[in-house]
């Protein structure tokens, strides 16, 4: 038996198969082919059909005091019982709170780059929510080095732990449709109006190709999903925008597209759908900026993505050219295959709780 881990996802997510986020994604897996899967439990924000292979708990509600009084709830849980160490999950002042609570390391896992500091006051405000942590854990080097750089007064010990897939359940090799893919949610920053832009003035000359476009969670702007649909109207045979699909049909989706675009214009914390279409073979088109340069290495066409020109560029040479799209899907799936296998990923995570309640065992 090893140590028992809780972890704790306290954000309106969906720890499901039917609309899960990218963190609901990464903790599922993360905890599936963990070496303690057996001693760790999820805890959740209530949902109807959770995931059915990894154990399972629902969050305390919230109650008049919030998150204060659900943290307090659940941090009296923890100290009760056989919990060895706590991986909170994309929330820092949850996180805080349980680790002033309780007596068990708490790991803060973070999936962006954390807000940089505002001024002195703001950074030692933030000083003191890291300082009862154990550990922190970024989900790329990129988002770990600008970490470091913004707060270098914080003592816990820092390691990235990337996102992960499961390389054998990823097909590869099948033949593909001529088909374009892009994943991401309805905002500005991912840079979706251009990419289609640059689809239809493509799609005017080259009559074989269709495209989708996989959209969520638009955010406080819902007008730039209207502004997205509204344009692929323009060729509703052959560009389809579809909403909240399922992560199987997503995956599906990914096994027949010969060309995957993750265009975002800002940085990226990681990038798991530029992920998704190395693992599946399709060859990919993307920025760059942030942790998608450490997805995708050299095995991509990095465009402009403020540019519907370049990205038209970069879809035409792949579309014309097949032996360049088949050597690049071929290096892009051994990169990933390398570097995120999740068996890879879940040890790395393993690794560090373990450091960390050795860590609290010594002190």
């Amino acid at each position: 038996m090893g140590p028992h881990i809780a972890y704790i996802l306290p954000r309106k997510l969906h720890f499901g198969p039917e609309r899960a986020t990218s963190v609901d994604l990464c903790v599922h897996d993360l905890v599936r082919f963990s070496r303690y899967c057996c001693t760790t439990q999820v805890f959740c924000p209530e949902i109807e059909t959770p995931f059915a292979d990894v154990k399972t708990a629902m969050l305390p509600p919230l109650g008049f005091l919030g998150n204060f009084g659900r943290a307090f709830r659940l941090a009296r849980k923890i100290s009760q019982s056989s919990t060895d160490a706590a991986i909170v999950e994309h929330h820092l002042p949850m996180a805080t709170m349980i680790a002033a609570m309780t007596r068990k390391p708490v790991l803060f896992h973070s999936h962006v780059y954390e807000p940089a500091p505002r001024s002195r006051f703001d950074q030692t405000l933030r000083n003191l929510k890291f300082s009862p942590l154990a550990g922190v854990a970024m989900v790329s080097r990129s988002a770990a080095e600008r970490f470091k750089g913004d707060f270098p007064d914080v003592k816990a010990p820092v390691s990235v732990v990337f996102n992960g897939l499961d390389m054998q359940d990823w097909t590869f090799g099948r033949s593909k449709d001529q088909s374009i893919l892009l994943v991401s949610r309805a905002i500005p920053q991912k840079g979706l109006l251009e990419a289609l832009l640059a689809i239809l003035s493509v799609f005017a000359v080259e009559k074989d190709w269709t495209a989708t476009f996989i959209l969520s969670d638009p955010g406080d702007d819902a007008s730039y999903l209207q502004r997205v649909q509204a344009a692929a109207a323009a060729m509703p045979e052959r560009i389809r925008i579809e909403m909240n699909r399922p992560y199987a049909e997503v995956k599906a989706e990914w096994a027949r597209a010969a060309i995957g675009l993750a265009p975002s214009k800002e940085p990226e914390p990681f990038g798991r759908t530029a992920l998704e279409a190395l693992a599946s073979g399709a060859a990919l088109i993307t920025s760059g900026l942030g942790g998608l340069s450490e997805v995708c290495g050299p095995q991509a066409l990095i465009i402009d993505p403020a540019s519907s020109a370049s990205i038209e560029q970069a879809l035409l040479a792949l579309m014309r050219k097949p032996e360049l799209r088949a050597e690049l899907a071929r290096q892009g799936r051994q990169h990933v295959q390398k570097l995120f296998d999740i068996r890879a990923v879940a040890k790395s995570m393993d690794d560090f709780i373990d450091q960390i309640i050795a860590g609290r065992r010594a002190s």
